[in-house]
């Protein structure tokens, strides 16, 4: 193996004397990083979407009056 494992340092008697830049951060600890992070963030907008739906429903949010929805106007396509 000519590469020092994943997040290895290389070191003379306990003491650090470089890191490995190019196997420190790999390629697959990126993708595995930003998969969680954008997961996380999406489930979390999913919940937000979701109880702000319900909110909606139930006539708890100000902001969302569905009586005044242009698309209730509208006239058919066909």
């Amino acid at each position: 193996m000519t590469h020092a494992p994943l997040g290895s340092l290389n070191s003379v008697g306990g003491v650090a004397t470089e890191i490995n830049a190019v196997n420190y951060l790999s390629p697959r600890s990126w993708l595995s990083t930003s998969h969680f992070v954008l997961g996380f963030f999406f489930f979390v907008g999913h919940l937000w979407h979701a109880e702000r739906g319900r909110a909606a429903a139930a006539g708890f949010e100000k902001g969302i009056d569905r009586d005044l929805e242009p698309i209730l106007y509208m006239n058919p396509l066909n």
